[in-house]
């Protein structure tokens, strides 16, 4: 196949590619912006890393980055983010977990907005179970506040 050929496949392969990119930046901006509109009054973090890399530092020591997916906040207000933490072979056990860095996702590097995709239905199902659980404890606490009241209300006429 001569090199002209090949020239123009390749250019073909790197407009679906960018294209792709787009649309897929495009949802995931619309998925983040629905999430942030839901005021969410809790932070979510998924506990599986979307990347982890080792590489030996200064002194031969491995230094490892792990990047997860979180609905935290940022810069005063929750979205999607992806939080790198760097642990240093030296240093692990020294690794405080309010540590790493946040970058909003929908301005994370492509690789790891395509990966976070791969995840993010269990991101949505985990946030909403979390919010069942705390609407269940609503629930609860509001019937139990209903009953001693009630209480109240009857020992009223009884004195």
């Amino acid at each position: 196949m001569p090199i002209t050929e090949e020239l123009t496949k390749l250019g073909q392969s790197v407009r679906r590619l960018n294209e792709g990119s787009a649309e897929i930046d495009a949802l995931v901006a619309a998925i983040d912006a629905r999430l942030g509109a839901l005021a969410i009054p809790f932070d979510y973090l998924h506990p599986r890393p979307l990347r982890e890399t080792t590489t030996v530092g200064a002194g031969g020591k491995r230094v490892i980055e792990v990047a997860y997916i979180g609905f935290l906040p940022y810069h005063g207000q929750r979205c999607l983010v992806v939080k790198t933490v760097k642990i240093h072979e030296s240093k692990a056990a020294a690794v405080a977990a309010q540590g790493g860095s946040l970058t909003p996702l929908v301005q994370a590097p492509r690789g790891l907005v395509h990966a976070t995709v791969d995840v993010l239905g269990e991101v949505v199902r985990a946030i909403r179970s979390q919010l069942d659980e705390l609407a269940a404890q609503v629930d609860r606490r509001a019937a139990a506040a209903q009953r001693a009241l009630a209480e109240l209300e009857g020992s009223d006429g009884a004195g």
